[in-house]
């Protein structure tokens, strides 16, 4: 708990791709929707400095919110092997009992931010289509960050930050990481987004060893006056942008899927020559793709996941509720199987969710919103 505590101390700590990453990555969600689809230009034209912080709000709704912090990640190798985590809720609380919260539950927020996205194309409420889709960016991005796809979240004592954060303080390098991305994108296509969020998942906690490594040849180990920021820069800059691009495909396919299985409506701004293709095809990815492709979907069964019920404080907090409902909280364990016996590995004395993952950055107030979750430990 100690290192923790002294971690968000530090001057300067900003988590999460940072407000300007996230921002970032919300500018351009749309473009690798094919160039003369109707959704790729009405995005376009749509792009407003409002729309796109409306990307950090997920973050800022931590110090209100205490169910948010898990939303944004998921330390899938608390389970060995990780490919093992179960992708089902109810199968997850049944195997990991209170763990199955967490230990993260990001999968399960992209699927339910989806369907409200789906709620509002159907109803062609472009207010909240535009809402919808610039919050929901913020976790479909976050899955793409290594460090939120592993227990292991701030390596070195401070990683997290100097990645996520302190390398995009710098406009450079936040412009080098964008316009080498955009070389990186696939093709928007079919994903199912609880499925191929784990699928994600599983890639980045498979990176996680080429990232350390970035930051020990930076002075990872020794992080004073001594490290070398631009080396981590250097040293990442591939990984980065290959992660970067592939949220950005998956981002787009989920613009795209949402809105042909909302009917395919026309919104207003659409031209009459513009393309209104619906996707046919799996994503493809060209940055990390899953090893071995997409993971086939199950046969449909009643998933109603950990926010069932709740209202949806993200959008419009008290007003809207989230798109969907029912649901048990309840499960016991089932023993045996993939699992570790217990939910922690031995040796890690005080497991922790990343708190020190959030959009802001610099030190001073936020402190004081900050330390409660602090001061909170994971159990």
């Amino acid at each position: 708990m100690r290192r923790l505590l002294l971690f968000a101390l530090i001057p300067n700590v900003c988590f999460a791709w940072g407000f300007d990453g996230h921002r970032r990555l919300a500018a351009i969600m749309h473009e690798p929707l094919p160039a003369n689809h109707c959704l790729r230009a009405w995005y376009a034209s749509r792009q407003t400095s409002q729309l796109q912080d409306r990307a950090c709000d997920p973050d800022r709704l931590r110090g209100s919110d205490p169910n948010e912090a898990v939303r944004h990640y998921l330390e899938i190798d608390w389970v060995n092997p990780p490919s093992n985590y179960p992708r089902d809720w109810q199968e997850a609380l049944e195997q990991l009992r209170n763990f199955a919260t967490r230990n993260g539950t990001v999968p399960w927020r992209v699927e339910e931010q989806y369907a409200g996205l789906v709620a509002a194309f159907r109803a062609r409420d472009v207010n909240q289509v535009l809402d919808r889709s610039f919050f929901m960016s913020h976790y479909v991005t976050d899955a793409f960050s290594v460090l939120h796809d592993t227990k292991n979240f701030d390596p070195n004592d401070g990683l997290h930050a100097r990645w996520e954060s302190d390398m995009f303080n710098v406009n450079a390098n936040l412009d080098a990481i964008t316009t080498q991305a955009r070389g990186l994108y696939g093709t928007p296509g079919r994903i199912d987004p609880r499925y191929a969020t784990f699928d994600i998942v599983l890639v980045g906690n498979g990176l996680v060893p080429t990232l350390i490594a970035a930051d020990v040849a930076a002075g990872g180990l020794d992080a004073g006056s001594g490290y070398q920021r631009q080396v981590l820069f250097a040293q990442s800059r591939e990984l980065t942008a290959r992660r970067w691009a592939d949220a950005v495909t998956v981002m787009s396919s989920f613009l795209w899927m949402a809105w042909a299985e909302a009917g395919a409506p026309d919104l207003p701004g659409f031209t009459a020559g513009c393309s209104r293709a619906q996707p046919m095809m799996p994503t493809v990815l060209r940055g990390y793709p899953p090893m071995s492709g997409w993971t086939p979907l199950p046969p449909p069964r009643p998933d109603a996941g950990p926010d069932a019920g709740r209202p949806d404080a993200g959008v419009d907090a008290g007003v809207d509720a989230g798109p969907v409902g029912g649901g048990s909280a309840g499960g016991e364990p089932s023993g045996g199987g993939p699992f570790n016996p217990a939910p922690f590995d031995a040796g890690v004395a005080e497991p922790m969710e990343p708190v020190g993952c959030q959009c802001q950055s610099g030190s001073g107030w936020w402190l004081l919103l900050a330390l409660p979750l602090l001061l909170r430990r994971r159990w």
